[in-house]
């Protein structure tokens, strides 16, 4: 199995980051967990990171500074809004993960696991379930097992 690297972006204590974060480390991911509330993104790293996407995708709508700033009837420019990211941590979505070549945001584990390609290495089983078997073929579980009738 190739090595798997991804640099995790969260803030505090949130529940779906935590399971996110352990799902991918059940599939052997490696993760770099960086808390960006005590050590938050700068506005170079925010540019390098949005890149050619759409800065409003790492918007988090459920954030209280989402409607102080009154940003879903005012989006302000580009600029303006990473410089704003930058300022507020808490308006970005999270988690943030990203890999040497893709960036996933938010908790979607079906983007997350397309992402890292872990369907089949994870053989059917949950995180954190390595023991759940399957049927071996033949098996009395096996739908395709005909038996003779006598």
């Amino acid at each position: 199995m190739a090595l798997r690297q991804a640099r995790f972006l969260s803030y505090g204590n949130d529940e779906n980051c935590a399971e996110i974060k352990k799902f991918l480390e059940d599939a052997g991911v490696t993760v770099d967990y960086r808390d960006i509330e005590k050590k938050p993104l700068t506005e170079s790293e925010l540019w390098s990171m949005v890149g050619h996407l759409e800065a409003s995708h790492f918007l988090n709508p459920a954030s209280d500074s989402f409607e102080k700033y009154q940003l879903a009837e005012n989006l302000p420019s580009r600029d303006k809004l990473i410089k704003l990211l930058a300022e507020d941590h808490t308006l970005l979505r999270k988690p943030i993960i990203r890999t040497a070549r893709l960036l996933t945001v938010g908790c979607d584990k079906q983007k997350i696991t397309e992402m890292f390609r872990l369907n089949g290495e994870m053989n059917g089983r949950e995180p954190g379930n390595s023991h759940r078997e399957r049927p071996a073929q033949g098996s009395r579980h096996d739908p395709k097992r005909q038996t003779p009738s006598n």
